[in-house]
C-alpha cells in the first residue's frame, strides 16, 4: 500500500494531469455505460457485442473460424475471454469489457507519468508532460470508442513493451535488472503482436547486441508458448489468416479517398458490407486493394533498409526506438486497406512516447511535427465516426471531405517521418564522444557496478540509475551523434 501511495501519479507535480485523466475517463465511462446520453452509442458499441458473441463461442471450445469477421491472431481470445471473468460479478460482459479497457488506459497513463518522472530525475528539470497530455487529451478526443474497442489493450502491451523497466535492488544486480527488463519487454511486445499483429513493427527500433537478441528471443519464445497453448485448447487458432486475404478497401482508408472524391463526379463506385467492414466495390478497387499490400511492403522495406544500412548500435537511444516505431506504424496505417477510427489509439500511444522525449535538456524527438499532426487528426475522429458515418457510406460531401483531409494529414506526417528518420542518421558512425558519461564511448552491453561501488562516499554528483548508461540517448545538442541524458521505462517490477 505504501509503495502504491508513493507512485509518481500521486506526486503533487503530477496532480493536475492526473485530475484531467481521471475526469476525462470518468466522462468516457459515463458515455460508455449510458449514464450520460451519447449521440450514437449504438453505432459504436457494435464491436463489443461481437466480442461477446465470439467469447461465447470460444467458451464452448473453439475459435469462431466460421465467421468471416474473425480476423484476429490467436491471443485475441485472451482479451475477449477476460471480461467473462469479471461478468461473474454481476455487471455483464459489455460493462466488464469497458472496465478492462479502462484498466489498460490507466496502465498506459501510469507508464507515461513514470517515464516523465524518471526523465525529470535524470535531467534535474521539471517534468515534461507533453507525452502524458497527448495520451490524456487524445483519448478524450476519440470519445467512447476508446473503451468500445480492444485496441487500447493492445496499445497498453505495446507501450509496456517499450517502457517497462526492472529496477536494481539490494538483491538484484544492475546487470540482472537489465536482462529482466529486456526479457519482459520482449514478452509484452510478442504478446501484443499475437493479440493484434501491429506491435511486431516496433521491433525495428530495438537496440542491437545482446539486448536486441534478448528482446527477440523472449518475444518469439513467449509467442510460441502462448499460441501453442491456445491452438491446443481452442481449434481454429490460425483461421484468421484466410479471412484477412479477401479484404477490400475500407471506406475510411487513405486509398478510399480518391474513389470517394471521384464518386462526386459520377465515378461508378458503391459501398458494400463484406469481410466484416464497409468497403468499396467498383472499377479499379480490386487492383488498388492488391496494390495496398505492395505499398505496405515497400514502406516496411524502406524502414528495414534504414535499420540495416544507417542504424548504428553504439548510437541507439530509447528516443530513437520510439521514433522508429512511430514511423513504421504510420507507414502501416496509411498504406493499410483499412483505417478504422480506433487505429488512432495506436498512433496516440506512440506519439506520446515520442513527445515525452521533446522536453528541455533532452535529445529531442525527430517526430515532433508528425506526432503533433497525428494529434490534430484525433480532433475529427468523433465527427467522422459515428456522427457523419452514414454520410460517408452514402458518399456524401462533408463526411468524406473530413476523412480525405485527415488522410492527407496522415500521409504528409508519414512522409515527414520517413524523411526525418533517413536524414538523422548517416551511413558511417560518427566519432564517439569522449566526454564523461557519454553513451557512445561506452560498451552498451557492458555490465555495470552497483551504485554504492561506483560512487565515492560523500560525492555530490548523483550516479545514473541502474541501467541509465545502458539506455542513454543522444545529448541535448539535438544532433543525432551527440550524447547526453536518457529515458527508459516507467514501471517497476
Amino acid at each position: 500500500m505504501l509503495r502504491l501511495a508513493s507512485a509518481p501519479v500521486f506526486a503533487p507535480r503530477f496532480r493536475r494531469v492526473t485530475y484531467w485523466w481521471a475526469g476525462s475517463r470518468f466522462l468516457l465511462l459515463l458515455w460508455t455505460l449510458q449514464a450520460v446520453p451519447y449521440f450514437s452509442r449504438g453505432s459504436v458499441i457494435g464491436d463489443v457485442m461481437l466480442y461477446h458473441t465470439w467469447a461465447d463461442v470460444m467458451g464452448h471450445g473453439s475459435y469462431p473460424s466460421g465467421d468471416e469477421q474473425w480476423q484476429y491472431p490467436p491471443a485475441a481470445a485472451l482479451v475477449m475471454l477476460a471480461p467473462k471473468v469479471l461478468a461473474h460479478l454481476g455487471i455483464g460482459y459489455v460493462n466488464s469489457f469497458f472496465f478492462v479497457a479502462l484498466f489498460a488506459d490507466a496502465f498506459v497513463f501510469a507508464l507515461l507519468v513514470g517515464q516523465a518522472d524518471r526523465i525529470s530525475a535524470e535531467s534535474g528539470r521539471e517534468p515534461h508532460l507533453s507525452g502524458v497530455w497527448a495520451w490524456v487529451l487524445g483519448g478524450l478526443a476519440l470519445g467512447p470508442i476508446m473503451y468500445m474497442r480492444y485496441d487500447v489493450i493492445v496499445t497498453a502491451l505495446a507501450v509496456g513493451g517499450l517502457l517497462w523497466t526492472v529496477k536494481a535492488t539490494a538483491r538484484r544486480s544492475a546487470e540482472a535488472a537489465e536482462k529482466r527488463t529486456w526479457t519482459v519487454r520482449g514478452v509484452l511486445l510478442g504478446l501484443g503482436a499475437m493479440v493484434k499483429v501491429w506491435p511486431v513493427v516496433l521491433f525495428v527500433g530495438v537496440p542491437g547486441g545482446r539486448r536486441g537478441v534478448r528482446v527477440l528471443v523472449s518475444a518469439v519464445v513467449g509467442s510460441l508458448v502462448i499460441c501453442g497453448l491456445l491452438a491446443v485448447s481452442l481449434p481454429g487458432a490460425f483461421s484468421f489468416l484466410s479471412h484477412q486475404s479477401s479484404r477490400g478497401i475500407e471506406v475510411e482508408a487513405v486509398y478510399a479517398s480518391p474513389f470517394m472524391i471521384a464518386s462526386w463526379f459520377g465515378y461508378p463506385i458503391r459501398t458494400v458490407h463484406e469481410d466484416g467492414n464497409f468497403q468499396l466495390a467498383g472499377p479499379g478497387t480490386g487492383i488498388v486493394a492488391s496494390g495496398a499490400i505492395i505499398t505496405t511492403l515497400i514502406g516496411w522495406g524502406i524502414v528495414l533498409w534504414w535499420r540495416v544500412r544507417r542504424f548504428h548500435t553504439d548510437r541507439w537511444t530509447p528516443g530513437l526506438m520510439y521514433d522508429a516505431g512511430f514511423t513504421v506504424l504510420l507507414v502501416m496505417v496509411v498504406t493499410s486497406r483499412v483505417l478504422s477510427p480506433q487505429y488512432m489509439i495506436w498512433l496516440i500511444g506512440l506519439a506520446a512516447l515520442c513527445l515525452a522525449e521533446n522536453g528541455p535538456g533532452r535529445r529531442g524527438t525527430l517526430m515532433a511535427v508528425p506526432a503533433r499532426m497525428v494529434m490534430c487528426c484525433t480532433l475529427v475522429s468523433q465527427i467522422e465516426f459515428p456522427l457523419l458515418f452514414h454520410q460517408i457510406l452514402a458518399h456524401g460531401f462533408l463526411g468524406n471531405a473530413i476523412v480525405a483531409g485527415r488522410n492527407i494529414v496522415l500521409l504528409v506526417a508519414t512522409l515527414l517521418a520517413l524523411r526525418a528518420m533517413w536524414s538523422a542518421t548517416t551511413a558511417e558512425a560518427s566519432e564517439p564522444d569522449a566526454t564523461p558519461g557519454s553513451g557512445a564511448s561506452a560498451d552498451p552491453d557492458a555490465p555495470r557496478e552497483p551504485e554504492s561501488a561506483a560512487r565515492p562516499e560523500g560525492s555530490e554528483q548523483a550516479e545514473p540509475a541502474a541501467d541509465r548508461d545502458v539506455l542513454e540517448p543522444a545529448g541535448a545538442s539535438g544532433t543525432p551523434g551527440s550524447t547526453g541524458g536518457q529515458s527508459t521505462g516507467a514501471a517497476e517490477a
